[in-house]
């Protein structure tokens, strides 16, 4: 049985095709999110997505599944594929490395540990941080996860917190 996923598109099948044999097409992952949340058939959308730019992609589409909450049952379909062919790929001796995964800088990451060492021995928990600063927990986590280049603002509001002074040394 064919499936319509392009049913709210103007766009021509072939035409959409043509856009996922193109991981780096600025729509790409636009109409992957939609083939993806309509079709629950591996063996039509590896037939459109090539195997590695799905593990490669799928980080991200799944963020922007995850915004419709009837999605997550679709979700956790495609993540446990995900995880399947990444680890086949990874006996085959393929590395995958998402779009949104990147080495992140050791300095900032060795600034991200000192933050949370000094939140922990000060008895905070992320949330105490986050409400003293007057944002969400999740950009503590970020902070401290080093996946947020935060500000020396923001540093200097950190410090203040604790009652730190804040020295920076260039080198």
């Amino acid at each position: 049985m064919k499936v319509n996923w392009l049913w709210d598109s103007r766009l021509k099948e072939s035409a959409a095709k043509k856009i996922l044999k193109n991981a780096e097409h600025a729509k790409f992952d636009i109409y992957a999110e939609k083939l993806l949340s309509r079709v629950g058939d591996p063996k039509m959308v590896f037939g459109i997505i090539d195997k590695v730019v799905f593990c490669k992609k799928w980080p991200r589409i799944k963020k922007r599944m995850r915004k419709d909450r009837w999605l997550n049952n679709r979700v956790t379909f495609w993540q446990t594929m995900y995880e399947c062919i990444h680890e086949q790929l990874k006996k085959q001796g393929i590395k995958i490395r998402s779009s949104q995964e990147t080495e992140l800088p050791a300095k900032r990451m060795k600034l991200a540990q000192q933050i949370r060492a000094i939140r922990i021995k000060s008895g905070y928990t992320q949330k105490d941080l986050a409400e003293k600063l007057g944002v969400i927990q999740q950009y503590i986590s970020r902070i401290e996860n080093g996946h947020e280049n935060f500000s020396i603002d923001t540093l200097t509001r950190i410090a203040d917190v604790f009652g730190k002074r804040l020295v920076v040394k260039l080198k």
